[in-house]
C-alpha cells in the first residue's frame, strides 16, 4: 500500500511553548519518495520510515531548507512536487562523519593522509574507506595509530599510479 499515512499533521508545524516558537517534528510512516507531496516550512523536521519501503530501515531525519535549490537525488535532497526553491535535506548521524577526498599519486609515495577538514573532539573508533578510481583501488590499509582527530592515513602495498587528482576515496569515520 503506497498511500501516505501521516502520524503527525503537517498543518501544525509550529507550536508555542513558553512564548517561544518551536518546531513540531513530523513522522512520515511511508517510503521517502512520498515526502515529495509535502513541502515544509523553514527548519521543519520530518522523519521517513524507509527509503523504498517502510520496512527497509533506510529512512532518516530530514529538515526543510527553504532556500535550497540542490538537485533532488532521491536520498540526501528531496524536492517537493511543484516547488522550485526549498528541499528536504537529510540530517547526518551524530556518530559518523563522511566525505570524499581527491589525492594525487606521487612518485615513490605509498602513504597518503586524508583530512576530515575539521578537528574532531574525538578520535574515531574506525574509518571505512572505498576507492572510487582505479588508481586508488590497490591493496591498502590504515596503519595502527593512523586515525587522529584531524584525519587518517592510508598505506598502499605498492606505489599507486602517478597522476594529478587521480585517486578518489570516499570515507566514513565512525565515532563509536
Amino acid at each position: 500500500m503506497k498511500n501516505l499515512l501521516l502520524i503527525f499533521v503537517a498543518l501544525l508545524s509550529y507550536g508555542n511553548v513558553n512564548g517561544q516558537s518551536k518546531t513540531v517534528p513530523l513522522y512520515f510512516n511511508t517510503a521517502l519518495g512520498d515526502m515529495k507531496a509535502y513541502p515544509g516550512t523553514d527548519k521543519l523536521q520530518a522523519t521517513a520510515a524507509g527509503l523504498s519501503s517502510m520496512s527497509d530501515d533506510n529512512g532518516g531525519t530530514y529538515r526543510w531548507d527553504a532556500t535550497s535549490t540542490v538537485t533532488d537525488d532521491g536520498f540526501k535532497f528531496i524536492q517537493a512536487t511543484g516547488v522550485t526553491t526549498g528541499r528536504w535535506v537529510r540530517v547526518g548521524n551524530a556518530n559518523t562523519l563522511k566525505g570524499s577526498t581527491t589525492l594525487s599519486g606521487a612518485l615513490l609515495t605509498t602513504t597518503y593522509t586524508v583530512s576530515f577538514n575539521a578537528t574532531l573532539p574525538f578520535v574515531p573508533i574506525t574509518v571505512i574507506y572505498t576507492p572510487r578510481t582505479q588508481s586508488a583501488a590497490q591493496p591498502s590499509w590504515i596503519p595502527v595509530g593512523g586515525i587522529t582527530t584531524t584525519g587518517f592515513t592510508i598505506s598502499y602495498q605498492t606505489v599507486p599510479v602517478v597522476g594529478t587528482n587521480n585517486m578518489i576515496i570516499d570515507w566514513i569515520a565512525i565515532k563509536q
